[in-house]
């Protein structure tokens, strides 16, 4: 198991090289090796997740290291589904794959912490929430970072700037349709999250909403989501907007799987 999460890690520095030497050269040969590797170190993570999940399955205490490890897979698998797509931004790996590698790295390296809730996590209920509430916040950060380098290739067009950044940038309509994407599906993933979430703790606890403070954060990013969806589709809010609104959510994501796990008390958190 130890070598399997260090071999990704260290598939994914690779990868990552690979997309920094696309970056500079724009080779496209470096962006297809900088990819391959990235596919080959999420087929090693996916190993270990298997593995793991069977022994999570079988009594083994879920930790938080476990679920920053989950949510670098899901953040891995979010920007492969979009990198295979039709709209292309090959630079978008070399700003995007550090995420997956910082929380996979804190995974390792931070203390363990025991979920409080082991016995009640034998049932399809509890990987769907898990899952779905994971890869929303992957496509949260996603959009996040597409809509910044959106907005780093927006000021290179109104300084008439068309030099090194320019050059290596996605085009901008390449970039809104990946942010929209990524706000799309990430609200369907929420949505997902929010009610099996609801269901699994009726089954486990007697009742659907318990105003955690997870769950409470977990309602204002998707009220902030369905603002999003509404002011794009109906205004037509893109650019700088559309980055604003991803920051604020990102804030939220922060406060809500880092701080609140970690050091808030009660249900739904690992705090000591």
């Amino acid at each position: 198991m130890n070598f399997l999460k260090v071999l990704a890690l260290a598939v994914y520095g690779v990868s990552f090289i690979g997309f920094l030497f696309y970056f500079k050269t724009l080779e496209k040969v470096a962006y297809r090796l900088a990819f391959g590797t990235t596919v080959a170190g999420f087929l090693v993570h996916t190993l270990y997740i298997g593995i793991l999940s069977v022994e999570l399955w079988e009594g083994t205490p879920l930790t938080f290291n476990h679920t920053l490890i989950f949510f670098s897979w899901t953040l891995l698998l979010a920007y492969l589904y979009v990198a295979s797509g039709r709209v292309k931004a090959y630079s978008l790996g070399l700003f995007f794959i550090p995420l997956p590698i910082i929380f996979f790295l804190l995974g390792v390296l931070l203390e363990p912490r025991e979920s409080p809730f082991i016995p009640l996590l034998r049932s399809f209920w509890f990987p769907t929430h898990a899952i779905s509430s994971l890869l929303s916040h992957s496509f949260l950060l996603l959009g996040f970072v597409s809509s910044s380098m959106f907005i780093l290739q927006d000021r290179s067009l109104k300084r008439k700037s068309f030099g090194f950044l320019f050059k290596r940038l996605p085009p901008l309509d390449n970039l809104e349709r990946i942010s929209e994407r990524c706000l799309y599906q990430g609200f369907f993933f929420l949505s997902l999250g929010i009610v099996s979430g609801a269901i699994w703790s009726e089954l486990s606890f007697g009742d659907y909403w318990r105003w955690s403070a997870k769950e409470v954060l977990s309602l204002a990013l998707w009220l902030i989501y369905s603002a999003m969806i509404h002011q794009r589709v109906l205004i037509g809010w893109r650019g700088r907007k559309l980055v604003y609104m991803f920051t604020i959510c990102s804030s939220v994501f922060i406060l809500s799987f880092l701080i609140v796990n970690l050091y808030g008390k009660g249900f739904h958190t690992y705090a000591q």
